[in-house]
């Protein structure tokens, strides 16, 4: 009986971590727009406060609905996340060129959030019955669909940070679901190849001649790798020509495109995600900036809207993409470490919480649910060092915006239903 009540408790420890990291980004979202007398930013404080509110409401919603409804449901859900993302396509407004937002009851959302639910929903019901793995190719036609659908819908928009998320997730979710390390290594192979053939094209940009074949080395040694592997594990004909053909037409097709397609202003923006100081006034002005205002906080920071950078506005989209600048700036590398400190205990909880559950399905949402926050976590942080590229991925809890914290909000409340309502469906 202790046991099952052990089980069944409310996680109050990930429920009041993620009250704190809400709160703190209440006081952010304020420092980072107090300054603003007119405008937009005026009192958005107050917007996100009201976002918060309503998002510890989403949370006791969905702890309190049973999981069998989510299980029954999952693909009702993901089909409203596809209509939303049409509707969207047709009529929704864009914003800086990128996310399409739409009005629904005098609200402005964000349908690409919502997609990740759905498409979590989707791929957890139906890999809840069905195992996956690369010596069963064909087990992988309908998650590639699930995945496919929207994520071209958000690709189009275009919103690259979304789709990477959409990816990010699907990983872990498969690894739940069956597929081993070795086959994880090998589906995604082909990025890492894309990534390493891309180095001597930056950096012949860079310098302005050909890096010689020493630059294509990293890419060389991880095709090595690649073979070595597929051949001490011997997986299924299919795979293995698979497998080679993507990393080889993967390292063919950057540098294809590269020489062949790219203008020099678009090499350029990729070069800067790399060394922002080559587009210092263009590509790489946020990012220096953000650095600038991390660094310039040392150790304790310049103390509560003190920061010399956030109150100067030198720093786009602090409020939003880059509140962990704001963060560094005004409380240096203690406040970040602590807030980080809180980030991991909220993840850790969250993927703990599979071992008191059973059930496939609810253990596919968690393990779903706590991949997306912690890939947002990770991207927008190394992209306000300097260490990813800017691709408009906001931070949880800390970032200001309504359609993404009530996308926390769901996740949170899907983490914390997996150890209150009855599994047995």
């Amino acid at each position: 009986m202790e046991e099952y009540q052990r089980r069944t408790q409310f996680d109050f420890s990930i429920f009041l971590s993620a009250l704190a990291l809400w709160t703190f980004g209440i006081l952010l979202v304020y420092s980072a727009t107090s300054i603003h007398e007119t405008g937009p930013l005026v009192d958005l404080y107050r917007t996100q406060i009201v976002w918060v509110l309503m998002a510890v409401l989403i949370i006791l919603a969905v702890v309190s609905v049973p999981t069998a409804f989510y299980y029954h449901g999952a693909y009702v859900i993901y089909g409203l996340s596809l209509l939303l993302l049409l509707y969207a396509f047709f009529t929704g407004v864009e914003t800086k060129g990128a996310e399409r937002w739409v009005h629904i009851a005098g609200i402005r959302l964000q349908p690409s959030e919502f997609a990740k639910i759905g498409l979590l929903m989707g791929l957890a019901r139906y890999l809840s019955t069905k195992p996956i793995s690369l010596e069963r190719i064909t087990s992988f036609i309908v998650p590639v669909i699930l995945i496919g659908v929207p994520f071209l819908f958000i690709i189009k928009q275009p919103d690259l940070g979304t789709a990477m998320v959409l990816a990010a997730m699907s990983l872990p979710v498969f690894f739940w679901a069956g597929l081993t390390l070795v086959e994880a290594f090998f589906l995604v192979s082909p990025i890492a190849s894309l990534v390493l053939s891309m180095i001597p094209l930056i950096i012949g940009f860079s310098l302005k001649h050909s890096t010689g074949i020493l630059s294509a080395l990293p890419w060389g040694v991880f095709f090595l790798i690649v073979i070595a592997m597929l051949y001490f594990r011997r997986p299924p004909l299919l795979v293995l020509i698979a497998t080679v053909a993507a990393n080889l037409f993967t390292a063919a097709g950057t540098t294809i495109i590269w020489n062949a397609l790219l203008k020099d202003y678009q090499k350029m923006r990729i070069v800067s995600f790399v060394n922002p100081q080559q587009d210092a006034a263009g590509a790489g002005y946020q990012v220096i900036q953000s650095m600038v205002a991390i660094g310039s906080g040392a150790f304790f920071g310049k103390g509560y809207l003190k920061g010399t950078q956030t109150r100067l506005s030198y720093l786009p989209e602090q409020h939003t993409d880059f509140i962990f600048s704001v963060l560094g700036e005004q409380f240096g590398f203690f406040g970040c470490l602590i807030v980080l400190c809180v980030f991991l205990f909220l993840i850790y909880r969250g993927y703990h919480t599979t071992e008191f559950v059973r059930n496939r399905f609810t253990n596919l949402l968690i393990v779903g649910a706590m991949s997306i926050i912690a890939f947002h976590v990770f991207v927008n942080i190394a992209m306000t060092i300097g260490m990813m590229p800017v691709v408009g991925v906001p931070l949880p809890f800390l970032s200001y915006g309504g359609s993404f914290t009530f996308t926390v909000a769901v996740l949170i409340g899907l983490i914390l239903n997996a150890r209150v309502s009855r599994q047995d469906f």
